[in-house]
């Protein structure tokens, strides 16, 4: 099988981006599927993706003329294709790449990371926006969904078979054991992730704060990640201005060794999200793996892939109920293995690949030479 694989890998690195990379890196060797990789990357910063500007129009003119060329050289081909969430310039986007490449290629398979593309074309797409979609992404080979939640979108443009693949973050290993708090040690918060007003940054910043007035010193925040936009980071960099000196603090980016550092340091990982276009977070998958207590919402498909204990949900918006989240985290007891256990039987890189690989090569047995 040969397979065209039209994304875009890191950087920006986000869960998208992330699980191309290792669609490329895990499936390079295999024998029986051939990656033919073109590297669309139009955004190079978080706050970049999804807006329109005449440069990446010609990027991705430039990258739809490579798919020609591989066509060319390599005759029949499946296209693999990430398709926009519920939004009107990266739909154009789509149309556009499937006007130019769909009639080339065959099968042609879509994987659903971003989420509300299909209740957006039945509420808010033009006539001729819901007709083009239909026309030119519907019908698909397979549709690939990261969850049975998920997969509305899918369902909406009428493939002709939806398999489940889970994503998952690679193996940091067997975390070291963690030390019991002594009676005046803070607890340590990590947030994680885009940093925007969506992702849930802002709630868990106001719910420390509020710890704070109720209990002095008993909590701290650490914050990773790149801001959504410029806005954005005014906003926390002035509120924790105000703040006393060490209750929150911002790294910045965080590589795979600053990640491992994070988690072992931290109490309690908190990501209290509600992002429009939220499928299955890889940050909440990497506190799976480093077995930290997690605070979150019931948003998308995050209550089915979380295990039942040592995880507390919140109501999106409501900083109150973090901060009583977060207090009962605290005082529960260790994961000692539990929320890792749940990681390594649903979420490791070998489980993905094994459940991607198979379903790709069932479109090759069921499609026509």
């Amino acid at each position: 099988m040969k397979l065209v694989v039209f994304a875009h890998t890191p950087p920006p690195l986000h869960g998208q981006s992330a699980m191309v990379a290792t669609l490329v890196d895990g499936l390079s060797d295999d024998p029986d599927i051939e990656i033919l990789h073109i590297n669309v990357r139009l955004s190079r910063t978080p706050g970049d993706i999804g807006r329109a500007h005449a440069g990446k129009l010609w990027q991705l003119l430039a990258a739809c003329g490579r798919a020609w060329r591989l066509r060319a050289r390599h005759g029949r081909c499946a296209f693999y294709y990430v398709p926009a969430p519920g939004r009107r310039v990266p739909l154009l986007r789509d149309l556009l790449v499937m006007s130019l490449c769909r009639p080339l290629f065959s099968p042609l398979i879509l994987h659903w990371h971003a989420i509300g593309l299909g209740a957006w074309l039945g509420q808010c797409a033009t006539p001729l926006e819901r007709a083009l979609a239909r026309r030119l992404l519907g019908g698909a080979a397979l549709s690939l969904a990261l969850a049975p939640e998920l997969a509305a979108d899918a369902a909406a443009l009428a493939p002709r078979e939806v398999r489940i693949v889970p994503n998952s973050v690679p193996d940091p290993g067997e975390p070291a054991p963690r030390a019991v708090r002594s009676g005046g040690a803070p607890c340590h918060v990590l947030f994680l992730g885009q940093c925007s007003h969506s992702k849930g940054l802002f709630d868990t910043l106001e719910a420390v704060v509020q710890l704070e007035s109720s209990a002095p010193a008993r909590f701290r925040l650490t914050v990773a990640g790149s801001f959504a936009s410029d806005d954005e980071a005014g906003a926390f960099f002035s509120r924790v201005a105000s703040l006393r000196p060490g209750l929150v603090t911002h790294t910045g980016f965080a590589d795979a060794a600053r990640k491992q550092a994070l988690f072992a340091a931290a109490d309690v990982f908190c990501f209290p999200t509600s992002y429009p276009h939220e499928g299955q977070p890889l940050t909440l998958i990497e506190a799976l793996a480093h077995d930290v207590p997690i605070v979150t919402t019931r948003w998308r498909a995050i209550p089915g892939m979380l295990p039942p204990d040592h995880v507390w949900f919140v109501e999106p918006g409501n900083p109150a109920g973090i901060a009583a989240a977060l207090t009962a985290a605290a005082a529960g007891p260790r994961a000692n293995g539990k929320l890792r256990a749940h990681y390594l039987a649903r979420f490791t890189p070998q489980r993905h690949l094994a459940t991607l690989r198979a379903a790709l090569l069932s479109v090759r047995r069921s499609s026509p030479a």
